[in-house]
């Protein structure tokens, strides 16, 4: 693979799964953790620690029931609708599109989360092996402003909980460009942009170890590198 080229994974071209509540499409799931995906050649791999990805909705008034979580970090970007969740993190906060929740679960936390309303909730949720295994479960929320990047996981001295990884997410305005120059995983939440000269749209989860990203309309934007 020379430097320009990028892998382009198609969410509708992907078996569409779920449970409970959630109806999702699984698109990057590590080996280190899973095995059984190695030669699973529809899938990306992930990227270091950030080990899985999936896109999807809750369906209204319905989602995941209480659920057990630990040593992994876990970020819900709510991108329509309202998301409730209660566990023992607490109970009663909501999450409204677009926003983020990361939560840490540490050495061991329980959560629900759902649609709060009759229409559904549409989500990404991306899973990240931790800095190190026993950490403290905490939680934190962010809400994304159109034009913005914000950097929910893995940041410099912004309040962010630490990562080897770097998690932003957000919105690219028209005539902004995203660069990095290192290896990379990203997601077009909306809209669509043209990457390394080749166009990705929205639902397109593309991999590779250098990217240039622009469009002529605004898009959505998952990035995901090395922190």
């Amino acid at each position: 693979m020379s430097s320009s080229s990028l892998r382009i994974i198609h969410r509708d071209a992907l078996p569409l799964g779920g449970f409970a509540g959630i109806v999702e499409t699984r698109m990057a799931m590590s080996p280190k953790v899973w095995p059984q995906v190695q030669g699973n050649s529809q899938l990306s791999h992930g990227l270091g620690d950030f080990i899985y990805l999936a896109s999807g909705y809750f369906k209204p008034n319905d989602g995941a029931p209480i659920h057990p979580h630990n040593d992994v970090d876990i970020v819900s970007v709510i991108l329509s609708g309202s998301v409730g969740h209660k566990g023992t993190l607490g109970d009663g906060t909501v999450i409204e599109g677009p926003g983020v929740q990361v939560q840490r679960a540490g050495t061991g936390m329980q959560h629900a989360e759902f649609s709060l309303s009759d229409t559904k909730a549409d989500i990404i949720q991306i899973w990240f092996r931790p800095p190190q295994v026993g950490l403290t479960p905490a939680y934190q929320n962010y809400v994304l402003k159109p034009g913005e990047l914000t950097t929910v996981l893995g940041g410099n001295n912004d309040g962010s909980f630490d990562s080897t990884m770097r998690c932003q997410v957000g919105f690219v305005p028209t005539g902004q460009t995203i660069r990095t120059d290192s290896p990379f995983v990203a997601m077009i939440t909306q809209g669509s942009a043209m990457a390394n000269g080749q166009e990705v749209n929205e639902g397109d989860l593309i991999e590779g170890e250098r990217l240039t990203l622009s469009s002529t309309e605004p898009f959505g934007l998952v990035l995901i590198g090395a922190a």
